[in-house]
């Protein structure tokens, strides 16, 4: 199976839409997770005509009734993997910061992940921080897909960011971080990272 993970990508001044590169680029995706900081709806909207949705709220995010917008994290399984969704690391707590690197909070990761997420969790995808992010921490995967329409400091003024991939084969994860190329509509982006 194969998942595109975005977050952060906020409405967008000129109203017309996320960037055809990244509609190109989930193209064939089984899933789309947003990790929050959409702003409107109509991004959900968008992304649905491509695969299912399912996103978590961020700061400013609207309400919507049903399944697709979660208040604050959720907890979706896949293949026997289940992948942990908030927007902000530091919330619900106990917070786990981000300085370029990740900082947790004493202990075992998964008994902060337990009480963040109610259940144990085999990957971490989150937002908030428009800045790309694969690692591993005492097992579990953490996936920040960085911003594909404000990139962070990282990206030249006026990039498209990046976005990410997670592979679920037989109960085993990879994650991919792909640089959306502006212009290339076909959808082709450069590979940054694969774990």
């Amino acid at each position: 199976m194969r998942i595109a993970v975005t977050s952060d990508t906020h409405e967008l001044a000129d109203g017309w839409g996320l960037p055809p590169e990244m509609m190109h680029a989930f193209r064939g995706v089984d899933l789309i997770l947003h990790c929050g900081d959409l702003e409107m709806l109509g991004v959900l909207d968008q992304l649905q005509t491509l695969a299912p949705v399912l996103a978590v709220r961020g700061y400013k995010d609207p309400h919507e009734p049903g399944d697709r917008l979660a208040e604050r994290t959720r907890v979706v399984a896949v293949e026997g993997v289940r992948i942990g969704m908030v927007h902000d690391l530091r919330w619900p707590g106990p917070p786990i910061l981000y300085n370029d690197t990740l900082e947790f909070p004493p202990g075992p990761v998964q008994e902060a992940l337990i009480r963040k997420f109610g259940q144990p969790v085999d990957i971490v995808c989150f937002g908030d921080v428009h800045e790309e992010l694969l690692g591993w921490y005492q097992g579990v995967l953490f996936v920040n897909p960085g911003s594909p329409t404000h990139p962070g400091l990282r990206h030249p003024h006026g990039d498209l960011g990046t976005v990410a991939y997670l592979n679920i084969k037989n109960g085993v994860a990879s994650a991919e971080i792909h640089k959306l190329l502006r212009g290339a509509p076909s959808g082709d982006a450069r590979t940054l990272r694969i774990m």
